[in-house]
């Protein structure tokens, strides 16, 4: 089977990102938000691509090849794993900070999220034709992606000795939108390939439109609680958001149907599902479409405590999850250490459901009224790329004013 992902990871690498740096402290690195105090321009983003299961030879193959190679497909069907997770994301923007109380942003977002039993995923990845005669169920399976273009701006909403909460609000418009849940499903291949039985239960399907598809709002809080000198606590929740939408249409599918010989493939942004079914079937597909008004992005909520061990180094630790969840969670261990004014540094591990295990290294250098970063998720991903399932890479700029 011709795989069609290249389109999600070509957005996700190799692209020119940026990530966060500050004036006359290291704002990328340091432990919490407290110190904003010059004008500057920032230009940041982040990338990243992992799974649980998927590694990232098969990340790379998709960019270079129309097929996955033997070693990376065997190395995915030897997992012992009973979910295939996956999830990838880019956010890149360009921020003007104004003063400690306020900044002015516009950035873009892109990200998609898959979960799944793992043989209906095999299946979506490699093709029926090793699934004839063959009944594959799933009890679950989740399918979003979107992006989102977001101006607006971020400011102080209370700050005391003890106690800092920060606030984004913005605008933001919403295309490339598709969301695929389903509560139960079974697919059955007949043994000539000549057709595939499905059965529905629970689906509901919103294909992406051509264009903009919605707008709304979105926003972002962040609490940094000091404890003490020495311990500092903070909440962050990311991407508050929700959006009308102007014509998009979700069908909610309980029955059966009938494939024409072909695996529809969920990673395919022009793929279209009815597309693909009997055209027996169309009465019944557009007797359960509806007009799908809202829609309702993942949310990232991340906790974190972080411990001063000297002034020039602390340990944090911090946990994370998507959805509340449902498209991952994350806990990691980091060490960050200042080595002079100009250079710190940043070393990570941590695990998620959705990511395996993850490695990261940065480093924040300032020369002047200049700021540099640079990031590398997973550098063992370069010796042993099917023993590794994420990667991701971000370099940045901040120019003091």
């Amino acid at each position: 089977m011709k795989t069609t992902y290249s389109f999600l990871f070509l957005t996700v690498l190799f692209f020119p990102f940026w990530a966060q740096a500050q004036n006359d402290s290291f704002i990328f690195t340091s432990e919490n938000s407290w110190g904003y105090n010059k004008k500057g321009i920032k230009i940041d983003g982040a990338a990243f691509a992992g799974s649980n299961s998927l590694n990232t030879l098969m990340f790379t193959e998709v960019l270079t090849q129309p097929t996955f190679s033997e070693k990376s497909k065997n190395a995915f069907l030897d997992r012992s794993q009973s979910r295939t997770n996956l999830f990838a994301s880019n956010d890149w923007g360009v921020e003007f900070y104004k003063d400690s109380n306020t900044h002015f942003f516009v950035r873009n977002n892109n990200f998609q999220a898959f979960s799944s039993e793992k043989d209906i995923s095999e299946l979506f990845f490699f093709g029926n034709s090793p699934f004839r005669g063959q009944k594959i169920v799933t009890d679950g399976l989740n399918y979003v992606q979107a992006n989102t273009l977001t101006t607006g701006f971020g400011f102080d909403v209370f700050k005391s000795k003890k106690l800092r909460i920060k606030s984004t609000l913005g605008f933001s418009i919403l295309n490339n939108y598709r969301q695929v849940d389903a509560k139960y499903l079974h697919l059955y291949t007949a043994t000539d390939g000549s057709y595939l039985d499905m059965n529905f239960d629970g689906v509901s399907i919103v294909e992406a439109n051509a264009g903009i598809q919605g707008i709304g709002l979105s926003s972002s809080v962040r609490v940094d609680y000091l404890i003490n000198e020495s311990n500092t606590l903070s909440f962050v929740a990311n991407n508050i958001n929700g959006f009308y939408l102007f014509d998009n249409q979700e069908i909610k599918i309980d029955t059966s149907f009938v494939f024409n010989g072909v695996p529809f493939d969920v990673f395919d942004a022009d793929a279209s599902i009815s597309g693909y079914l009997d055209s027996a079937y169309d009465e019944t597909i557009n007797r359960n479409k509806a007009t799908k008004k809202g829609a309702m992005l993942p949310t990232q909520l991340n906790f974190k405590w972080t411990h001063k061990l000297s002034s020039k180094s602390s340990f944090v630790s911090s946990f994370e999850a998507v959805s509340m969840g449902k498209f991952g969670v994350y806990a990691q261990l980091a060490f960050i250490n200042k080595h002079s004014n100009r250079l710190k540094t940043k070393t990570c591990l941590g695990y998620g459901n959705f990511r395996g295990f993850s490695w990261c290294e940065a480093l924040e250098y300032r020369v002047k009224d200049y700021s540099f970063y640079l990031g590398v998720n997973n550098l063992q991903a370069i010796v042993v790329p099917t023993k590794t399932s994420n990667y991701g890479l971000s370099v940045g700029l901040f120019k003091q004013m």
